[in-house]
């Protein structure tokens, strides 16, 4: 498939106006996930359509909604979405790649490099439980999101201590949201946020959702709990 040509006709409903490097990257990271992402294990997709509209199109999702400027973290980063492909799209961001698995994180360091992007990209080894009560990540990301990570409880625990009042968490989404917002109403009154808004968006076939959570208060010093806890015992 011709990556940028498919990019192209899909930047404008996504509210994009991605440069032509841009595209470029894309395409070339689009590649490698097809080439060598299964062998590498970061991704069980080998498909190349698959792969555009799961990893590159979906990823793009948050881009046009993603502060001027801002600070933001990919929790799970994984294979690099959405965190790479909003990378290549926003050159105004600084992002860090947050991901635990070593294999996953030298994939990404890799990729960070190929696509030049060394400069405003970082990869953090790390749980994000444990980054959160890192004094130099606390409560410092204008913007948190995640795709594929955790149910919407979770999410909220993991993200919202690495949010600066005023920020957001973005998650990617799809038709159970209702219910996931529902089971988070308690973990939002615990750590401090609030629904903002959610956003429909399609990636080719598929009708996804954009979750907007806005911590509007400090989160308490106790949350987020001992790495793995939230996953297990949810708020």
């Amino acid at each position: 498939m011709n990556v940028v040509q498919e990019l192209e006709k899909w930047a404008g409903e996504l509210g994009l106006n991605p440069p032509p490097d841009a595209l470029a990257g894309l395409a070339a990271f689009h590649g490698a996930l097809v080439e060598r992402g299964r062998e590498r294990g970061v991704t069980a997709l080998r498909e190349p359509g698959e792969v555009f509209r799961e990893l590159i199109l979906d990823s793009l999702g948050a881009a046009a909604h993603l502060p001027a400027g801002g600070r933001v973290a990919d929790l799970g980063s994984g294979g690099g979405a959405p965190g790479l492909p909003l990378a290549l799209v926003r050159p105004d961001l600084s992002l860090v790649l947050v991901e635990s698995l070593g294999r996953k994180v030298t994939w990404l360091q890799e990729m960070v490099l190929a696509l030049g992007l060394g400069d405003r990209v970082q990869v953090a080894l790390s749980r994000s439980e444990d980054l959160a009560r890192d004094p130099a990540h606390r409560a410092s990301y204008d913007a948190v999101v995640a795709k594929a990570l955790a149910s919407l409880p979770v999410l909220v625990e993991l993200a919202l201590p690495l949010l600066r009042p005023g920020g957001r968490l973005y998650a990617y989404k799809g038709p159970a949201l209702g219910e996931e917002i529902e089971a988070s109403r308690r973990a939002l009154i615990e750590l401090g946020g609030r629904v903002q808004e959610s956003i429909p968006y399609r990636a080719l076939d598929r009708e996804r959702l954009l979750c907007v959570i806005e911590k509007d208060r400090p989160t308490p010093d106790r949350y987020p709990r001992r790495a793995g806890i939230p996953e297990r015992k949810p708020l």
